[in-house]
C-alpha cells in the first residue's frame, strides 16, 4: 500500500498485491456387504468388499490492483481490477480480468454548502464491478464412470467436458446516496442494486 498526496487538493492511495492458493483432498475409503459372522467386519472380511480413492488439487494465483484518488476530501474515485487464472479454466479460456470502479461524491463537504431544508449532509455515491464463481476441479475434462455387469466390465460417460470453460461471471452496479438529517441526528441511506451473470455454470450431458 502506499499514499501520497500529489497536490494540495489530490490524495491517493494505492494498493497492490498477489495471492496463491493451492489446495489438496486426498480420501480413501473402503465397505463392504454380506460378512460372514458377527465381530469380523472389516473390509477383508466382506463377500463385496469395495475401496475406493479420491484426490482432487487445485491451484488459484491472481493479482490485485487498485487507486482510490480524493480531490478536497470531497469527491473520491476508486479504480481497480484483478486477474486471475485457475487450474479449473479450461485449456483455451485463459486467464480471467475482473475490473471495477466507484465514485463517491459529498457535496457537503464543500465549501459554502448551505443545508436544504432538514437535510444536514449529503453523499451520492455509484459502483460498478464484476466477481467470477470458478468451476469444479474436473469440470474441463471429458470423463468416463466404470459400469459393472454380468458380462464384464465397461465405462459410461461421466463429465461431458469443455475445453473452453470459463468462470461464472457476475456484474454487479449500485447507486446510492446517504442524507444525514437534523445536524445528523437521523440518517437515511437509499441504495439500488443490480445484479447480471453470465456464463453461468450448468452440468449437462
Amino acid at each position: 500500500t502506499w499514499t501520497t498526496q500529489f497536490t494540495d487538493r489530490l490524495t491517493a492511495d494505492l494498493l497492490a498485491g498477489t495471492q496463491i492458493l493451492q489446495s489438496e483432498y486426498h480420501r480413501n475409503y473402503s465397505y463392504g456387504f454380506s460378512f460372514p459372522a458377527p465381530g469380523l467386519e472389516v473390509t477383508g472380511a466382506a463377500a463385496e468388499p469395495t475401496a475406493g480413492e479420491t484426490l482432487i488439487a487445485e491451484v488459484n494465483a491472481g493479482v490485485f490492483m487498485q487507486g482510490q484518488f480524493g480531490w478536497d476530501d470531497y469527491l473520491f474515485t476508486t479504480i481497480g481490477a484483478r486477474f486471475d487464472q485457475h487450474s479449473a479454466f479450461g485449456t483455451t479460456a485463459g486467464a480471467q480480468f475482473y475490473p471495477k470502479i466507484s465514485m463517491s461524491f459529498v457535496p457537503s463537504d464543500m465549501e459554502g454548502w448551505d443545508e436544504i431544508g432538514p437535510v444536514s449532509s449529503l453523499r451520492v455515491r455509484g459502483a460498478i464491478g464484476q466477481s467470477g464463481l470458478q468451476p469444479g476441479a474436473f469440470d474441463q475434462f471429458t470423463t468416463f464412470s466404470p459400469r459393472p455387469s454380468e458380462d464384464g466390465p465397461g465405462v459410461q460417460p461421466a463429465n461431458l467436458g469443455n475445453p473452453d470453460l470459463r468462470p461464472e461471471i457476475s456484474t454487479e452496479w449500485e447507486v446510492g446516496a446517504d442524507f444525514g438529517l437534523l445536524n445528523d441526528r437521523l440518517s437515511l441511506d437509499v441504495t439500488y442494486w443490480d445484479r447480471t451473470v453470465s456464463d453461468v455454470l450448468v452440468p449437462r450431458q
